[in-house]
């Protein structure tokens, strides 16, 4: 009996190859987003599954501060935090300590390589995320200092490829056991074990993993770690036996704040614990995560596209289904006079929707290998691709048999329930006001998808156009910076000097970043009259005499450093500075009171490192220290040599890699055993909105996925309406109806029903759109023109998918409709 139900469907499928075309297409386009979604979300809802056993045990300390200014949360926290934890916890408890580098330089030999997420561990952190060794042995590898291990992918980055190895080769990576590494020019390491590489979906990646007793106050500007006051990159994590003693570890945490804070922060600061699987989608520890954060809502809206872009193919599928019935109408009526039974029919029908799903199942799971890859270079994930998961198995073969249902159960009834007389003498279709409505609704429902999803590109659109037009208050063009390895002055001296040789660069700035960065330091500043009973944020970014003429900021008052301002510096600590001067931004200066910048001058100001009290020289123009979804924050620009970490060269005759050239050799000269490695200020930039421009390509391509399934809808149900009207349209004709009078009867209904879904989508849109555009502090406006945009497109769209077949119908010679019976 199935043998027979598959033979019918696949001979009725060939049969009619235009309405099976259409329908293949939908599916297909539809079934294949939704499959690249859900793969999406599964390994977005898989962060730090794998990382260790019984994960949801493991915690990590983050802090929440509130006070006047607000509540902001922090991932980092004191270093000498795990050790006093480790001395309170109750037994069973472990604690772990990590340190995190962004960047650094690997000497290894004499080859110099850059390398990210860096992580220095104690040794209970390989008891919290199990590794895989490979080869060596992790016994000393976290316990003594000088110690460092290696994922597998990294050490054949550093040593080449081993072939077979490890534990299972005999060779290979223990060829890498014992050789020796220098991390960013200063920390001599002894490769002790080589481990599997870390997850791709962990909030926690790591590159290189070093000893934590070998990281010292040099990793974090010479600040001492064993103070509490000092967060910077540290970690604390905490691994409980029971849900129950979270509270009373974190009772623990609040007795510490009290031994070992300042007055002001043990009323401000709480300790709080964190699940290690909450990490990953909790946006307020975003800045200061080692990974990077997704909101919840993201992946609810990219779900709820998918889903919508299946019940759109559905739909489809429905409407042509059910004008195909007009030409199955007779095979029905003969069927069930030849003794078919409706249970039979329903079977039927129902199988060839299963087998139409199917053939669109099968090329989305062929075709998927090829669009995976792209997706995960678009998105930069390592999203896995294995069919014979059974998260992503099951999920394929559920969803055939959901879709096959949505899409086929409506058509197998409708059709089934023909009586027998009417379909033998073509009368199915003399449709009632609820089949109408039905079909209208399903139209509606996709026009609203399609529409809201315009609506969605074209605000993307327009805010990413706000943020390249926007002045940034610096000039971003023709500028180089480079990462310095150190800081120590002399070395400093000599590449300012071999720099001035190069005759393609303009200026030279040291500082501690270039202006749009988070790297700058963050404390509390007030006047010194205020002092103690006001104090504001700040952010403090050290810089010398040349940096506004590097980076073209602008002064609105006074003037900028120059070199009479600090004495020749002889040693590297903040000791050797006798005199300072500061320069404020305009927000600066409004927050301290003053109602113009000129009003600033002279006045002195304090600033919480090293509780410094100096004079303000100058004030420039607002530029923007992070991307337009952070608010310009008030700045402070000091010269302090023992806190510049980079390198900003204006060149003079545009990007010349000759000048670049004789930058390296000028850095080599000074540097030999570094990495030298050059980014340009306008791609970083650019960098900062890299997450929205992703966002506006997949806007982009669900609105194109949408409205190609939206054309294939309209077809599907103006082939409905032609034939249903089949003999309505003949009799006009014969009474003199042109065939622009056919066009419009055939045509207005969409037009309509565009124009309905558009009061439906509008408002939803601008909903959603108004809530996306609250993360920038400064964002376009909802012009009303968007809105009207999208009507215009999608009714441009509506008529020239309907063109063709309203037009083919108006031409149609009348006789032969008025002769169907």
């Amino acid at each position: 009996m199935i043998t027979n139900y598959l033979r019918t469907a696949w001979r009725r499928l060939r049969k009619n190859k235009g309405f099976f075309a259409l329908n293949f297409f939908g599916l297909y386009i539809s079934v294949t987003a939704c499959v690249l979604i859900a793969l999406l979300i599964f390994y977005e809802s898989g962060f730090d599954r794998s990382t260790a056993t019984g994960g949801a045990r493991i915690y990590r300390v983050v802090s929440q501060v509130t006070n006047e200014k607000g509540t902001t949360f922090e991932a980092v926290t004191p270093y000498p935090l795990a050790a006093a934890l480790r001395t309170r916890l109750p037994e069973g408890g472990r604690v772990a300590q990590i340190s995190c580098d962004r960047e650094t330089s690997v000497l290894i030999g004499d080859q110099v390589l850059k390398e990210t997420k860096v992580v220095f561990a104690d040794s209970v952190f390989p008891k919290l995320w199990p590794l895989a060794v490979k080869a060596g042995s992790l016994a000393r590898a976290f316990a003594e200092p000088g110690f460092c291990v290696l994922p597998e992918s990294t050490a054949r980055r550093y040593f080449g490829n081993p072939g077979r190895g490890g534990r299972e080769g005999g060779e290979g990576f223990d060829a890498v056991i014992g050789k020796r590494i220098k991390v960013g020019g200063k920390l001599d390491l002894e490769v002790a074990a080589v481990v599997g590489d870390a997850p791709g979906n962990t909030h926690l990646p790591y590159h290189l993993l070093i000893s934590y007793r070998s990281f010292t106050a040099d990793f974090i500007g010479g600040f001492n770690i064993d103070q509490w006051s000092l967060t910077a990159s540290g970690y604390t994590y905490v691994a409980l036996l029971s849900p129950q003693d979270v509270a009373p570890t974190e009772s623990i945490l609040a007795g510490l704040i009290q031994e070992h804070l300042d007055k002001e922060d043990r009323r401000s600061t709480h300790y709080l614990l964190q699940s290690i699987r909450a990490i990953h989608y909790d946006t307020r520890f975003a800045s200061s995560n080692p990974g990077y954060t997704i909101s919840p809502n993201y992946l609810y809206l990219v779900g709820a596209i998918g889903l919508f872009l299946m019940l759109a193919a559905c739909i489809n599928y429905t409407n042509l289904s059910t004008a195909l019935a007009i030409r199955q109408s007779k095979e029905v009526g003969i069927r069930k006079t030849l003794g078919a039974t409706r249970r039979q029919l329903i079977r039927q029908l129902l199988t060839e929707s299963l087998l139409l799903t199917g053939i669109a199942i099968v090329a989305t799971a062929l075709s998927v290998r090829f669009f995976l890859p792209l997706m995960n270079g678009f998105l930069e994930k390592q999203i896995p691709l294995d069919w014979l998961n059974w998260t992503s198995g099951g999920f394929l073969l559920a969803l055939w048999v959901v879709v096959s249902l949505l899409a086929g159960v409506y058509p197998a009834f409708v059709l089934s329930g023909f009586r027998p007389v009417t379909a033998l003498k073509s009368k199915v279709f003399t449709p009632g006001a609820s089949v109408l409505n039905l079909r209208r609704g399903l139209v509606v429902f996709q026009f609203v998808t399609a529409q809201i999803l315009i609506i969605g590109a074209i605000v993307v659109a327009r805010q990413m156009a706000y943020i390249r037009e926007a002045p940034m208050g610096f000039n971003k063009d023709l500028v180089v910076d480079i990462a310095l390895p150190n800081n120590h002055p002399k070395e400093m001296k000599a590449f300012r000097s071999r720099l001035g040789d190069v005759a393609g660069i303009a200026e030279v700035s040291f500082s501690i970043s270039a202006p749009i960065s988070n790297n700058h330091v963050g404390t509390g500043f007030n006047l010194r009259e205020q002092f103690p009973t006001k104090e504001y944020d700040v952010a403090v970014k050290p810089a010398d005499e040349r940096y506004l003429s590097t980076y073209g900021l602008q002064l609105v008052a006074g003037r900028w450093f120059d070199a009479t301002d600090e004495r020749a510096v002889e040693g590297d600590g903040p000791d050797s500075l006798k005199k300072y001067t500061l320069v404020l931004n305009e927000t600066a200066t409004r927050k301290l009171g003053f109602r113009r910048p000129e009003d600033a001058i002279g006045r002195y100001v304090r600033i919480g490192i090293n509780e410094i009290s100096a004079p303000v020289v100058g004030v420039v123009k607002d530029y923007h220290v992070a991307s337009m979804h952070d608010a310009i924050m008030p700045v402070v620009m000091v010269p302090f040599p023992y806190l510049y970490y980079t390198v900003g060269m204006r060149l003079r005759n545009g990007y010349s890699s000759a000048t670049l050239a004789e930058v390296g050799k000028a850095f080599k000269a000074v540097y030999p055993h570094e990495l030298f490695e050059t980014s340009f200020l306008d791609e970083a930039v650019a960098a900062q909105y890299a997450e929205e421009r992703r966002t506006q390509a997949l806007f982009e391509l669900f609105m194109g996925m949408s409205i190609a399934i939206n054309v294939l809808g309209l077809i599907g149900l103006l082939s409905f309406m032609i034939e249903s009207k089949t003999k309505e349209v003949g009799i006009r004709k014969v009474l003199g109806a042109s065939i622009g009078d056919i066009s419009m009867l055939l045509s207005k209904d969409f037009l309509r029903l565009s124009g309905l879904a558009f009061l439906i989508a509008a408002p939803v849109a601008g909903l959603l759109m108004h809530r996306w555009l609250q993360d920038f502090a400064y964002r376009a406006s909802l012009a009303w023109w968007v809105f009207a945009g999208a009507l215009l497109a999608t009714l441009l769209v509506t008529a020239a998918a309907i063109s063709f077949q309203t037009l083919r119908a108006a031409v149609r010679n009348p006789v032969k409709a008025l002769r169907s019976e």
